[in-house]
């Protein structure tokens, strides 16, 4: 059984702070005085993971795994494959285009820095090993969930801000389910509140809050 809340969430993608401003402040007069009452906001920013796989690394592996010789035509290849796969990666964590489906989830989460069990006081190796981990539960789920994380250290109250894109809200339970058994979030993990958004067209959106 699902008991909704009804509320009206905005997600902006913004490069200027000034732009979001400028919403809140036109949508607010266009609605009209106490239409909107604000009740939550976060702010982040999209940024790259320093736990990704760098040249150097991905040479050697392809060396060592593939048996390709360093300058090769066919180790060229899959460099150059490798190339156009990361920059695609870095524009998408970057520059996001969201999807349209039906469903998101938004929650804040940061890295738990308690004494037995500080994240940060962990080596760089062990800690990328731990998100690789958490990166394969969730690769499980291509096609039917899609996330784009932002970062919020010194912006907000957590360090991360995850936002998950699903056709149905039965994806996203279980992606978030699934996940909290990977070591990294049973030992690391800290969470704020979760909230759950359906995405509909502009002119239904207003016929529900009854503008239209």
């Amino acid at each position: 059984m699902v008991s909704p809340k009804s509320e009206l969430g905005f997600m902006l993608i913004t490069p200027d702070l000034h732009d979001s401003q400028r919403f809140e402040k036109q949508i607010s007069l266009a609605l009209g005085p106490d239409v909107l009452t604000p009740s939550y906001s976060y702010l982040s920013m999209t940024e790259w993971t320093e736990y990704s796989q760098t040249e150097d690394e991905f040479k050697a592996q392809i060396e060592k795994a593939e048996g390709l010789a360093p300058g090769s035509e066919a180790f060229e290849k899959r460099l150059s494959e490798w190339k156009g796969h990361m920059t695609k990666y870095f524009n998408d964590r970057l520059y996001p285009n969201l999807p349209d489906w039906q469903v998101f989830c938004f929650y804040p989460m940061s890295k738990r820095r308690s004494v037995g069990a500080n994240w940060y006081a962990n080596e760089f190796a062990k800690r990328r090993e731990l998100m690789g981990g958490h990166a394969k539960t969730g690769r499980k789920y291509a096609g039917k969930v899609r996330q784009l994380i932002s970062g919020s250290t010194g912006l907000d109250s957590h360090e991360w801000g995850v936002t998950l894109f699903a056709h149905d809200l039965f994806q996203i339970k279980s992606i978030v389910y699934e996940m909290r058994f990977d070591e990294v979030t049973t030992q690391y993990g800290e969470f704020g509140d979760f909230y759950i958004g359906i995405q509909t067209p502009t002119g239904e959106l207003l016929q529900r809050v009854m503008l239209s």
